[in-house]
């Protein structure tokens, strides 16, 4: 199964922005090369790009090849005539659709249209949580990587092809401060510690963090997901 993962982080405007851009994506490279998150190999499956030029996004042919390509966009964000662009540097913007591939399996994860905040995030380590390792009174031993990464490519082999989109926010809306992306992983790494003998789906995974979301911002911040087929995303840790 040829799987990787696009992370591209657009203009931060501040310093401090930069330094909390690069948390959330630290976060993720965690959060996917971890059994939780199917095991992706940071060398050869992770691509992280900063405020990168146009050209060098048009030349990564090579994604059209994979299986499976999980793309995830951090930064600055608008709506301009019903479509959602994404401020790639200072005075480069493009449309999220754009970036677009020929794998027939896709997920898009777009954290935009934030407000700017001028302190840094506490960000949370993978497996802060005491693992519950007991269930049903049995000790089970957890998943090694190499289990917990063909469970996913399993799972992920058997799912239907199709591109999802996942917004952390509704056309015209703010994004508060990475938000939906914390709650993400957040719940993400609840459901590996705490759920048995599972592969939970993005979907189910988005509406959780949407509902917290919501609730948080009291109506403020709605995401949304565009796309209806189930693909894997956290591996339970037994």
């Amino acid at each position: 199964m040829k799987k990787s993962v696009l992370i591209i982080k657009g203009y931060s405007k501040t310093d401090i922005e930069l330094i909390n851009d690069r948390k959330i994506v630290q976060l993720y490279i965690d959060f996917f090369c971890s059994n939780a998150g199917g095991v992706f190999d940071f060398d050869t499956e992770i691509n992280v790009l900063e405020e990168p030029e146009v050209k060098v996004l048009q030349n990564l042919n090579i994604l059209n090849e994979l299986d499976y390509l999980i793309v995830l966009l951090i930064g600055h964000g608008a709506n301009k005539d019903g479509t959602q662009i994404f401020q790639l540097q200072k005075d480069t913007f493009i449309q999220p659709g754009q970036i677009q591939f020929e794998c027939k399996k896709q997920l898009h994860i777009l954290e935009t249209c934030r407000n700017v905040i001028d302190f840094e995030l506490d960000i949370k380590r993978l497996n802060r949580l005491i693992p519950k390792y007991a269930y049903g009174g049995v000790v089970k031993r957890p998943l090694t990587k190499e289990e917990s990464r063909e469970k996913f490519d399993s799972a992920l082999a058997k799912s239907e092809n199709g591109t999802i989109y996942l917004f952390a926010a509704s056309i015209d809306e703010s994004a508060y401060g990475y938000l939906f992306l914390k709650l993400m992983i957040d719940i993400a790494i609840y459901v590996h510690e705490y759920y048995r003998e599972r592969i939970v789906d993005a979907n189910k995974i988005f509406e959780l963090a949407k509902k917290q979301v919501i609730e948080l911002t009291e109506g403020k911040q709605n995401p949304i997901m565009n796309g209806d087929n189930e693909l894997p995303f956290v591996i339970t840790i037994i």
